[in-house]
């Protein structure tokens, strides 16, 4: 080969070799480059800068390092690099909201970041340094950053019980019990109850076709400022219980021509004592007296009634019970009577007390229901419906299958449906591609989804059971976060460990006071031991706080010690015995550990001590500013009047040392009163009788001793 060639040919290899050289160096500097570039040792390097700027320099490097930040926490399965960017998360100096993200610190919270990671509570990919992928849905990684808007369901995911820090996850639980949603949806923590729904064996004998042809079309009709109609539950309500289902003509005729024929067990009239309709003195409308003894009753205190003041319509009284403006249009007569004279006789688990009605007050109070709480328009616009023929019954009866009807009410003869909707116990951490969206138009992530399913079924899902839903946009907020809340089981040990169950209480006495306890259904409005209901007072250490003729007299005739209360004690019509009966348990067993009878000693409430206790009442801590004696003093606090035949001087002295210790929630203050102060108010307030004058000096001893003895059973 001639020398040229061979030149030339070296010199194509020399310059291949350097091309070649130099794409070799570009690639191996495109790593260290794009390293050098990367997201998070931007805000690294920004970090510095910031912290550079601020006068607490020296401490806010103090432990800054240029790599990689991790927390490893194996129990929980964490591998947190969140802390890469977040280089001031557990700087208290740098709470201000001024503080640019990310170095903004964390509010304070139990958690401490560094001890239980970020991922924990807030999701997202904690292994990733890039912003996306920490944060957002990727091909990789389908657990998003979980919006600070639904933060609280993170602590639902170990905490099943309400928390004072999480209003908007306690409502939705609330929210899941109070829609019923467990009778078609497997839920965490939410048991099924006895009964969700009324039990429709015999709600024939109840209402009319028409009326409930009007009922499933249109749950309750409410017509808003602006003439439009919505269907919205309970009249006023924001969350019914009773959804609206999606139903044709023909559907509802059969639906209702079937129900109609529920009546096993009819509805008997009952024959009133000849004397109640025309009783003496009356004078005036039966209609009036049912009135002034249905408000003298407070059955106002469970029920409520629909209002138009000012043309704006509210609902005054309580929730317990349904609402009764249009009751009288409703039920039928003879139903009514025997509803009110038992209603565990038609519904075993109804929380509604049998009272000892007198059939002079339950005649006029029908009469009242039945001729004031009417609607004449209430049936308006619905057809003719006469008896339904077989067809329609058939097909009524499978439709109340194919509904899902059974999942909430019961039907003799019908086996309940359990579980028509999806399990939901695990749905808070359903990965992007487990969900159906259909053809809808909404952002591709859990949380529009379950908010489109919740709002309009059908809109992900055409062939969609699920009823209805118009909730408010805060209750919509607050059912998501509950559901969001439900991850399913612990993927590891250690988070395990940190569930906080939620305690399930029951209190159901046997005997005599049980069977009247269960009679009245006081645990529907009072607490015992964490028990029952929060709409009255707490009676757990009733015993030591009240005496037990107090007692007695008060059950047989409630009258409020807190007169400015629109919500009170009903009153039962109890016999002497059921009265005795509660007072006596209740002095017996509900006693508090702190209030001590036996360390009263009776001779220290001296007339002295007494005039000394009227002194500090009324000038040096000016306690008639909150309570009432007589005609004056304020009504912050209960009225004091009767003080001396209702509290014992146990729970006085123990009241005045420490309030919060008996009644944690309760507003009243705690001073630093002296031993004798504290002897001396109590001297005084045991001489406080029903006519709210001061007994006489000479019979405090008497009173002591009578309070003290009344506190043990004779």
């Amino acid at each position: 080969m001639p020398a040229e060639e061979m030149g030339q040919i070296s010199r194509r290899l020399r310059l291949t070799f350097a091309v070649t050289s130099v794409l070799f160096v570009v690639a191996l500097a495109i790593s260290p480059v794009r390293d050098l570039l990367s997201e998070w040792k931007h805000y690294k390097r920004a970090y510095v800068r910031f912290a550079q700027t601020r006068p607490d320099t020296k401490r806010l490097l103090a432990d800054y390092r240029p790599q990689i930040d991790q927390i490893w926490i194996p129990d929980l399965g964490v591998v947190d690099r969140c802390t890469t960017c977040h280089q001031g998360i557990t700087q208290a100096s740098l709470l201000d909201p001024a503080v640019p993200q990310p170095f903004r610190a964390h509010p304070p919270i139990p958690h401490p970041a560094l001890q239980w990671g970020c991922t924990a509570c807030h999701r997202g990919q904690g292994a990733a340094t890039e912003v996306t992928e920490a944060h957002e849905t990727t091909l990789a990684w389908e657990q998003p950053l979980l919006p600070v808007h639904f933060i609280q369901a993170s602590c639902g995911t170990c905490h099943r019980a309400d928390l004072r820090e999480t209003p908007q996850l306690d409502r939705g639980r609330a929210l899941l019990v109070q829609l019923n949603c467990v009778g078609c949806h497997r839920l965490r923590d939410v048991e099924r109850p006895e009964m969700l729904g009324p039990d429709l064996t015999n709600v024939g004998t109840k209402v009319s076709r028409q009326w409930i042809y009007k009922w499933l079309k249109e749950p309750r009709s409410v017509t808003d400022a602006n003439g439009n109609v919505t269907v919205n539950g309970y009249e006023t309500e924001d969350t019914p219980r009773m959804p609206q289902f999606r139903l044709k003509e023909q559907e509802l005729r059969d639906l209702s021509g079937y129900l109609s024929t529920l009546q096993s067990k009819p509805a008997q009239p009952y024959h009133f004592d000849a004397r109640a309709p025309a009783a003496p003195g009356k004078g005036s409308d039966p209609a009036d007296q049912g009135e002034l003894r249905f408000r003298q009753m407070f059955c106002s205190t469970c029920h409520s009634l629909s209002v138009t003041r000012a043309g704006t319509t509210s609902l005054i009284g309580g929730d317990i019970g349904p609402e009764l403006t249009k009751v009288g249009s409703k039920v039928n007569p003879d139903w009514l009577i025997a509803w009110l004279r038992n209603p565990q006789a038609y519904l075993p688990h109804s929380k509604m007390p049998r009272y000892q009605w007198s059939d002079a007050d339950l005649y006029d109070v029908t009469q009242y229901i039945t001729k004031r709480l009417t609607d004449p328009d209430l049936l308006a616009g619905v057809p003719s419906l006469g008896a339904p023929t077989a067809d329609e019954i058939q097909r009524g009866r499978r439709l109340f299958v194919d509904k899902g009807c059974a999942s909430c009410h019961v039907l003799e003869g019908m086996p309940s449906q359990r579980d028509l909707g999806p399990d939901l116990s695990a749905v808070g951490a359903k990965d992007v591609s487990q969900l159906s969206f259909g053809e809808s138009r909404i952002p591709r992530n859990l949380i529009a989804y379950l908010q489109a399913k919740i709002t309009d079924p059908l809109s992900v899902n055409p062939a969609a059971r699920m009823p209805v839903y118009h909730l408010s946009s805060d209750d919509l907020d607050a059912l998501t976060t509950a559901l969001l809340s439900m991850t399913g089981a612990p993927a590891t040990a250690g988070l395990q460990k940190l569930v906080v169950s939620r305690s399930q209480e029951s209190f159901h006495p046997a005997g005599e006071f049980g069977r009247v306890y269960e009679r009245y259904k006081c645990y529907v409005c009072h607490q015992f031991n964490s028990f029952g209901g929060t709409l009255a007072p707490d009676l757990s250490y009733e015993g030591s706080r009240a005496q037990r003729q107090w007692l007695t007299d008060f059950l047989k005739d409630p009258k409020t010690v807190r007169p400015t209360l629109v919500l009170r004690m009903p009153q039962f019509n109890m016999t002497d015995q059921e009265a005795a009966t509660l007072a006596a348990y209740i002095g017996t067993v509900l006693n508090s550990p702190d209030v001590d009878p036996s360390a009263i000693d009776t001779k220290q409430f001296t007339p002295e001590r007494a005039a000394l206790g009227k002194q500090l009442y009324e000038v040096k801590y000016e306690c008639q500013s909150c309570h009432t004696i007589g005609a004056s003093g304020g009504y912050v606090g209960p009225n004091l009047n009767n003080a001396g035949n209702w509290l014992t001087p146990a729970w006085i002295e123990a009241w005045l040392r420490n309030p919060q210790k008996l009644v944690p929630d309760t507003i009243e203050p705690r001073r630093a009163f002296t031993n004798d102060e504290i002897q001396a108010l109590t001297a005084y307030l045991l001489t406080l009788r029903a006519s709210g004058k001061p007994q006489g000096s000479a019979q405090v001893a008497r009173i002591t001793e009578e309070s003290l003895k009344g506190e043990r059973l004779p």
